[in-house]
């Protein structure tokens, strides 16, 4: 080989060094460019924590290199890894190997495609492994055949996976895993579609009780400056008459913890705290609380308190398997499964609320490090406020649109990607976004409920950024490689952009406790994905959307697929809700956009007139889709319509005149005519109970809890 003169740039080459095969390391593209550089830092970090140290290092860097090279998802690289070195790690344990050259694909790993070895593991486990399997295998011997010379070749062979002689065909499990997956995906998806209203008006009540417990924090550390009151200051509130409880809480800072608990801390900290230097001065300073107790408003018998008191109380934010024995794993391990968490089977020990995101669901090191030393239950206020912001935001999008996670992750506050056009003295509002399988933008419309949840999240940004501008960040998820130029994304915070893991996380978060069973009792989550299944499922099923129709609102190109996220639930009773709050006014330098160029804009809005859709206004709501009308006007309960409050008595007199025209047919003995006017006067009646949830929660968004100092 040729002596190697130069090295790669990347912060992890010297992490390896020593480690991996070097000419590993100094593998470089056609123009010279080293791989090592181009692999994402997230599949890297994965890498060093879990394979550097396996004896299938080298050939698992190998293909981690080579679909870097071709441009894969970062997701799609992360899926690899993440399905074969742990099934590794089961083969080289069970067959105590040491070596990977005593690895041999046609017996070690048979047996286990065969359920001869780890007969707990299920179908799709097996499937998946096989499935990546041959696909590194065959691709990274490809790659390397037309990429490297003879002399590289004849080198890198010997970290090549060996390609078995048998494939998928040769066991019942392929088919199998594939109808459990899809059998799977329609239970959880029947179980949801009927609540997906509810599950909305949820997120929305909960953003409410955060922000209120927020407005109490923020008050309660205005009061501790100005007075100058020694710590902690007791505070309570009343929430609103629909949950009836009284929360109390303390408010803390550092050096008060230290010295109220002087016991638990060693005598540098005590001279620190009492001082204020060092990690106890003003500048490394900081405010916290202490939940104390929840009781009921009028006979003081206590009650839960706030939904998530549950997750800090049991020590389940973050990883929070680490530094605890064993059998505590286990306990957690056990308490996450029978909420429905860990159900990917990618790790026994899942990690629902680890944003991996700086300032996101988790407490700083201080409180993180001493809540077990508190009577009540010790956390931050501010990133939990920050995590059910952008859950909300992420649930309105994706039950509302349909979007994949990396087209919602796509949004940026600019003229590019929001967009707003002035019909009939109404805004009306879109995104673009690349879908999955494409190069160019297409428009995803959203509502104004949407475009408020968008406002407040560039509200949040901007003041913890303390700047009127957002700053642009590198895109951090999948096609990376679409968006190499930083943009102002919404979806950021601690200037970097989020991943996979801060959306689930914030999700999960804002929705913890809201579990679901499907028919044969197995507990759910929702997930981003589901709620698209759901989605789809509700527009087909109920809505009876024609398949190419809701394909091009998925924005999916194969219909077959569009077909099988569609498939007919059990039940099919929901529909969609949104709140369609008054725009921001100081939001929306997006008309100027439009402002820009009349001539352009008079032509769009010409070709919208000729169609029934997006800028029409219909009985008891609002149109969000630009296509032609699908069903025939038959507006109320159609899925593309979002139910406004502000319409509400339309609904009602739409029911009267519906009741008084089953009175016409009947005398006439026109069955068929009856039975759609009374299907049509219960799908009114549904948007009615939705409009209900919508009034109560911006009902309880102006509520101002009254704070009461007790001392």
């Amino acid at each position: 080989m040729t002596v190697l003169t130069d090295k790669p740039k990347s912060p992890f080459y010297e992490q390896l060094l020593g480690k991996v095969d070097e000419q590993l390391l100094h593998l470089q593209d056609a123009r010279g460019i080293y791989l090592l550089d181009k692999i994402n830092e997230r599949n890297m970090n994965y890498y060093i924590r879990n394979v550097v140290d396996k004896p299938w290092n080298n050939h698992l860097l190998l293909s981690v290199l080579v679909y870097t090279d071709k441009k894969a998802d970062v997701r799609s690289i992360s899926i690899l890894i993440e399905n074969l070195n742990p099934r590794f790690n089961n083969l080289f344990e069970v067959f105590q190997l040491n070596n990977i050259t005593k690895f041999n694909v046609e017996t070690h790993m048979y047996q286990y495609l065969k359920g001869l070895i780890y007969q707990e593991h299920s179908d799709n486990m097996r499937a998946n492994l096989l499935q990546w399997y041959r696909s590194v295998s065959y691709n990274t011997k490809k790659w390397i055949t037309s990429t490297l010379n003879n002399e590289q070749q004849s080198y890198f062979e010997q970290f090549l996976f060996q390609m078995p002689t048998y494939d998928s065909r040769d066991f019942s499990f392929t088919k199998s895993a594939k109808e459990q997956a899809q059998n799977t995906r329609k239970s959880e998806t029947d179980v949801i579609v009927p609540l997906l209203p509810q599950i909305r008006a949820e997120g929305h009540f909960r953003w409410n009780q955060l922000n209120r417990l927020r407005q109490a924090y923020l008050k309660a550390c205005e009061q501790a400056k100005t007075t100058n009151c020694e710590l902690p200051l007791e505070f309570h509130y009343n929430e609103p008459e629909r949950v009836g409880k009284r929360f109390y809480f303390r408010l803390w800072d550092k050096p008060s913890f230290v010295l109220n608990h002087q016991d638990q801390f060693p005598a540098s900290s005590l001279k620190s705290a009492i001082k204020r230097t060092r990690a106890y001065s003003d500048e490394n300073n900081n405010y916290f609380v202490e939940f104390v107790k929840a009781e009921r408003i009028g006979d003081n018998e206590e009650v839960e308190g706030l939904w998530f008191m549950e997750l800090f109380e049991f020590g389940l934010i973050g990883d929070w398997f680490k530094n605890i024995s064993d059998d505590e794993i286990q306990q957690k391990r056990e308490l996450l499964y029978s909420w429905g968490y860990g159900d990917d089977g990618y790790t026994q020990n899942p990690l629902p609320f680890a944003s991996r995101h700086k300032g996101i669901i988790t407490s700083s090191t201080f409180v993180s490090r001493n809540k077990d030393i508190a009577e009540g239950i010790l956390f931050d206020v501010e990133p939990i406020y920050v995590a059910v912001t952008f859950g909300l935001l992420t649930l309105d999008i994706l039950t509302t649109t349909g979007a994949r996670l990396n087209e919602l992750l796509q949004i940026s506050y600019t003229k590019e990607c929001l967009k707003s056009v002035k019909i009939d003295n109404k805004l009306h509002y879109s995104f673009y976004a690349i879908p999955k399988g494409r190069d160019e933008v297409e428009s995803f419309y959203i509502s104004d409920q949407t475009m408020k949840l968008i406002a407040k999240v560039i509200k949040l940004l901007k003041s913890h950024y303390d700047n009127e501008k957002i700053p642009n960040v590198k895109y951090y998820y999948s096609r990376k490689h679409l968006f190499t130029n930083p943009k102002p994304f919404i979806f950021q915070y601690h200037n970097k952009a989020f991943d996979n893991h801060a959306v689930y996380s914030c999700l999960r978060f804002l929705l913890h406790g809201l579990n679901f069973e499907t028919q044969d009792g197995k507990v759910i989550t929702v997930k981003t994905h589901l709620l698209r299944h759901a989605f789809a499922t509700e527009a087909v099923q109920r809505q009876k959307l024609p398949i190419d129709i809701v394909a091009k609102i998925l924005h999916q190109r194969d219909l077959g697929v569009t077909g099988y996220y569609s498939e007919p639930t059990p039940s099919q009773v929901a529909q969609s809700v949104s709140d369609l709050h008054d725009v921001i006014s100081d939001y929306v330098d997006l008309d100027e956009a439009v402002l820009r160029n009349p001539e352009e804009l008079e032509k769009e809005i010409e070709e919208y007139k000729e169609k029934v859709g997006v800028f029409n206004d219909v009985l008891g709501g609002a149109c969000v889709t630009d296509h032609v009308c699908p069903i025939k006007m038959e507006c109320v309960g159609c899925h593309a319509k979002i139910p406004q409050p502000e319409k509400k008595q339309e609904l009602n007199d739409f029911i009267d005149w519906n009741k008084k025209s089953e009175e016409f047919y009947n005398s006439m003995g026109k069955k068929v005519e009856v039975k759609k006017l009374r299907s049509a006067r219960k799908k009114a009646r549904n948007e009615l109970k939705e409009i209900e949830l919508i009034e109560k929660y911006r009902e309880e968004e102006k509520y101002e809890p009254h704070i009461q100092f007790d001392k």
